[in-house]
């Protein structure tokens, strides 16, 4: 192999189909790499030294949005682009791609991917979706190992590098930007249901804590939620807290509680019909109340005492329904501590970016 950009051009051509063809064409570019298999092995990361740039990555079920980011200039970033898993048949041809795009040709660039799915091994298999991430091979394209770490830990990484005005109230108590000292939640709900804290370690340092606290099992409390749940287990599905609190949850409630097995097709109609269709606005009031309820559970398991931060494309769209009354009293109404946890600010982030954010803030902290 003459050099990378030959190696890239075999790579986009060939569409690798398999695990197994990934690995070889890892070895390929392992070959003409000074960066050995020992040092992936050792666990070893190239120093992020202030100024040098990285790539960051947030990937979906469906897409990934590549940037470039320089550590130390606040997690700013450039070069966004996006790619979908139809259009290319692995996430390492999609990454390829934008190298390509944006001419990225030296070797050892740092990098962190901020993945829809558990983070746990050299091999990243991602919630719902045909793509899998392999960080060896990832490494032998960029000459450095990878960081990967949850998209929802990636979000609370993010909340300590935006100002106030990213954040909006729901209910009285004013938003609060995100500092050492406290400990934080954060839930994203989008295509699926994310969520992660950022506590504060010994060092007075804030730390993100990954979970897949989506997955919990949902826990009907009233006659909606009780009819919810039994639409969902006729369907042969197990009701988890994400069956619900999603966008597809809303289409989902909507299938619940009509009557005539009416339905409807997205999300968006769901809520742009809730002025003019009851079901529309009970299926609303459903998610937003569960979600309160659900929030509370959260607080208390993590000690995120000092704000909750909801991320995603839902929370924005269903804000009327969230700043009802019945979203906060489903988050207090717990058999102790219900005058704390009424006094937990909670807000909607209106960044589309906020996982790119924080991938660029961990480039500094690897």
């Amino acid at each position: 192999m003459a050099n990378l950009r030959d190696a890239r051009r075999i790579v986009l051509a060939r569409r690798p189909r398999s695990r197994d063809e990934i690995i070889n064409i890892a070895s390929i570019y392992s070959a003409n790499d000074q960066v050995s298999d020992k040092s992936y092995m050792s666990g070893e990361r190239m120093t992020m030294q202030p100024g040098r740039t990285g790539l960051v990555a947030d990937v979906g079920r469906q897409s990934v949005r590549f940037a470039l980011s320089d550590v130390g200039s606040g997690a700013a970033l450039r070069e966004v682009r996006s790619f979908h898993a139809s259009e290319h048949s692995t996430f390492t041809a999609a990454l390829l791609a934008y190298l390509a795009g944006v001419d990225i040709q030296e070797r050892g660039m740092p990098s962190v991917l901020a993945v829809a799915g558990m983070v746990r091994g050299d091999v990243i298999n991602l919630t719902g979706s045909r793509w899998y991430i392999s960080l060896p091979g990832i490494q032998a394209v960029l000459g450095v190992k990878p960081r990967a770490l949850n998209d929802t830990a990636a979000s609370a990484m993010a909340l300590p590098m935006l100002p106030t005005s990213a954040f909006t109230s729901l209910g009285t108590k004013p938003a609060r930007a995100a500092a050492a000292g406290g400990n934080f939640l954060v839930v994203n709900v989008g295509t699926g249901l994310g969520v992660a804290a950022l506590v504060s370690g010994h060092d007075g340092g804030l730390v993100p804590v990954q979970s897949e606290g989506g997955h919990m099992l949902f826990l009907p409390a009233t006659p909606d939620e009780v009819r919810f749940a039994a639409h969902v287990r006729a369907t042969g599905r197990i009701a988890d807290a994400e069956t619900l609190l999603s966008a597809g949850g809303l289409v989902t409630a909507y299938a619940a509680l009509a009557e005539g097995g009416r339905t409807l097709a997205s999300p968006e109609e769901v809520t742009k019909s809730v002025r003019r269709d009851p079901v529309a606005a009970r299926a609303v009031q459903l998610l937003a109340d569960y979600l309160g309820a659900y929030i509370g559970d959260l607080i208390l398991a993590f000690g995120a005492w000092d704000g909750v931060y909801l991320g995603g494309a839902v929370p924005p769209g269903i804000q009327f329904a969230l700043n009802e009354s019945s979203f906060r009293a489903r988050l207090a109404a717990k058999s102790a501590f219900h005058r704390q946890l009424g006094e937990v600010p909670v807000s909607i982030v209106n960044r589309s970016d906020l996982v790119l954010v924080g991938a660029a803030a961990a480039l500094g902290n690897g």
